[in-house]
């Protein structure tokens, strides 16, 4: 993922905001009660939400962002569609 550009990781972080945010406001979990109702592994929520950044000094991209399949996954633990994950302000250009 070194390759990202500077709105590449403005989407990543839109995406991490937005699961992170449905999970806390709509559904009303921590991210440890999520796990257990979902039966996910803790690290998989705690990636999912997880920032990337770009290292000033080197350059370095810190953090891996998710996959449309990951999305797709999470969307189907809360029971929503692609599009209604998409369908918020912070995706509005």
């Amino acid at each position: 993922m070194s390759g990202l550009s500077e709105k590449d990781i403005i989407i990543a972080n839109k995406i991490a905001d937005r699961i992170k945010a449905l999970r806390i406001n709509d559904s009303g979990l921590r991210q440890i009660d999520f796990v257990e109702k979902y039966n996910i592994e803790k690290q998989e929520i705690s990636r999912w939400e997880n920032q990337v950044s770009k290292d000033l000094v080197s350059g370095k991209i810190k953090g891996r962002g998710v996959t449309v399949y990951t999305i797709n996954r999470f969307c189907n633990l809360i029971g929503i569609s692609l599009k209604e994950f998409f369908d918020d302000d912070l995706f509005r250009i």
